[in-house]
């Protein structure tokens, strides 16, 4: 397993998409199984920049874990879920009512990952424990830059450092595994930001920040899942060419299958940062790039040419909660003009049909042993483009969103990043899944899919589709090669 540090993401085997979903009927189903086949996988990696990991994996289905920077390659912390989301089955047929293919599957492998970035001091002018400010995105390069804006950024932490971990405590209860451990960096530079910032404070460093870590995966079997299906109706035209004539809705289809479940809550604890003393309402912001995005064979991007993932909303959104109202974020927001405060603590990542992942915190922090109030905030939302080795690619988003805190000596504050991969799928029927098709049928899917998804797209829940669940892939997903491009 493995990434480069200056570009990004590659998935280097052959991923193709459907239109469709997954929907799981009801969580009430679930019952625990046992989690052997849940593997440890830990050590030096190269992926998100480099430095050291711990994944827990299923197979070659899905890899949830934590990367951060070492003493040997310097990175910030990610929290990363790799996996194949499952799209949908199809049924197609000719003209003249021929069967040409039986439970289609088309599936597409997918990236979610949360970066803590930095800490920043600012001076919260207007007491409302949000930061107004911008950053400048370099697309070329697919990261933010500088500051500016009508509340003052003073100066802030690059957590791109060499973190110290210490050593796994590990337990399981009832089919759940559970990983407990910690990063520290300590003795963090300031970077101003502001010429009137005063440059000399304190000792002059951040004394130590750690990140306590609690893991937990397992499994359970779900009975009573349903697997919408379409029928596709094609037409061959004279030189071979193929044409949609319509898509169909057929019943769905009753599944059972085993869903990996994955989250890690972490305890942040920023001890000793020195404040400066012309800050009249001193706040610190941690600032976190939450990325989504897809891999695509050299096939798929001639799909990409048609905006054929934009049409389905594949790519996904992140879904928030604003005083204005929920809030959908893409590569398609650019900076916000007002940065957005937050009135629910969650962020949803998913498509139209499929969930992705989840961040959620408390809006209660421990400053200085005082229970103090939580804000959180939206900033921007960029696009997210690769091309990788392979003749693959990588297309999705970043979004830069933060939490800010009442200065104080001592700051501790807990979040979750949370996802889950249906795998072990089982149909009330054979499922036959021949792979007949020529490559042209790749395509018709293609077209079909832009079509349809324009319709279905206007019945979107806007939180995405509750108790989804994506299938992971069972071929080999190859190397996991430059994904999203880290700059110390």
């Amino acid at each position: 397993m493995g990434f480069g540090s200056k570009s990004m993401g590659a998935f280097a085997s052959v991923i193709v998409l459907v239109l469709g979903a997954l929907i799981i009927s009801s969580p009430s189903s679930a019952d625990p199984i046992l989690t052997g086949e849940l593997m440890e996988e830990e050590g030096s990696t190269s992926i998100l920049g480099g430095g050291d990991h711990f994944f827990v994996k299923y197979g070659e289905d899905a890899a949830f874990g934590i990367v951060w920077g070492n003493e040997q390659i310097e990175n910030n912390v990610y929290f990363v879920a790799i996996k194949t989301r499952y799209l949908g089955i199809s049924q197609v047929y000719d003209s003249d009512g021929n069967v040409l293919e039986e439970d289609h599957t088309l599936k597409v492998r997918t990236m979610y990952a949360v970066k803590l970035d930095s800490v920043v001091e600012f001076d919260d002018i207007d007491e409302n424990g949000v930061l107004q400010y911008q950053r400048t995105y370099n697309e070329q390069e697919s990261e933010f830059t500088t500051y500016g804006g009508p509340e003052p950024t003073l100066k802030k932490v690059d957590l791109s450092t060499a973190w110290t971990a210490s050593k796994q405590q590990y337990s399981e209860d009832g089919g759940v595994r559970s990983w407990s451990f910690e990063l520290t960096a300590a003795n963090l530079s300031y970077t101003i930001l502001d010429d009137n910032a005063t440059e000399e404070v304190g000792d002059g460093i951040l004394n130590n920040l750690t990140l306590t870590f609690h893991l937990e995966a397992s499994m359970v079997h779900m009975e009573n899942a349903t697997l919408p299906q379409w029928r596709i109706t094609v037409a061959t035209g004279p030189l071979g060419a193929t044409t949609l004539l319509y898509p169909e809705r057929l019943d769905d289809l009753q599944i059972a299958g085993d869903v990996v479940k994955y989250e890690v809550k972490w305890d942040q604890e920023i001890d000793g940062w020195d404040f400066d003393p012309a800050n009249e309402n001193p706040m610190l912001l941690i600032e976190m790039h939450n990325i989504v995005g897809n891999w695509m064979s050299q096939l798929m991007m001639k799909w990409m040419d048609m905006r054929t993932l934009s049409h389905m909303n594949a790519v996904g959104v992140m879904n928030c909660e604003s005083a204005e109202g929920t809030l959908e974020v893409n590569e398609t927001t650019g900076v916000l003009p007002i940065v957005k405060e937050l009135v629910a603590t969650r962020l949803a990542f998913g498509s139209d049909w499929t969930r992705v992942g989840l961040l959620t915190w408390v809006d209660d922090a421990v400053v200085d042993g005082e229970p103090a109030e939580v804000k959180a905030q939206v900033m921007a939302g960029h696009r997210v483009l690769a091309a990788g080795e392979g003749a693959t690619r990588f297309e999705g988003f970043v979004t830069l969103t933060g939490l800010s805190f009442p200065g104080g000596g001592v700051i501790v504050h807990d979040p979750t990043f949370s996802t889950d991969a249906l795998v072990n799928i089982e149909t009330e029927r054979e499922n036959r899944i021949p792979g007949i098709l020529v490559l042209g049928m790749v395509a018709i899917v293609a077209i079909i899919a832009a079509l349809l998804v324009t319709t279905i797209r206007r019945q979107r829940p806007k939180q995405g589709v509750k108790n989804g669940y994506e299938r992971s892939r069972m071929s080999q997903p190859g190397e996991w090669e430059k994904y999203y491009n880290k700059k110390p």
